[in-house]
């Protein structure tokens, strides 16, 4: 399979690109480690931030490129309204957005690690 295909299925599902490859526990531990991010960022109170939120400005849309990473996760969310608004008045949601943003990242991590697996630029 071409690598750019593995490199998208990595970033859309995480873990997939791994798996597919045949190294299923780093695929397993990695899926499972950004999910359980994903949803612990959630459950705190944290805020997916969107690509274009007018109001907040250039910062906001940095954070939506991070949460972006998440692929899936990020699109779920979005179309289920699940984190869609800031809870300023919730103590944690600060460090729920981090944890959300940081499951984004990791996910593009493991994404072109499954990349440079499958280019060859990795064994």
């Amino acid at each position: 399979m071409n690598p750019w295909v593995i490199g998208f299925i990595a970033w859309l599902v995480p873990g997939l690109g791994h798996i597919l490859q045949g190294r299923n526990i780093r695929g397993a531990l990695g899926g499972f480690t950004i999910l359980l991010m994903f949803v612990l960022g959630i459950m705190i109170g944290g805020h997916i931030y969107g690509l274009r939120e007018t109001n907040e400005g250039l910062l906001s849309s940095l954070f939506g490129l991070c949460d972006l990473g998440s692929g899936i996760l990020y699109f779920f969310s979005r179309f289920a309204g699940l984190a869609v608004n800031e809870r300023p008045e919730q103590a944690t949601a600060e460090y729920g957005s981090v944890f959300l943003m940081v499951a984004g990242l990791l996910n593009l991590i493991l994404a072109l690690d499954a990349f440079d697996i499958r280019a060859g630029r990795k064994s």
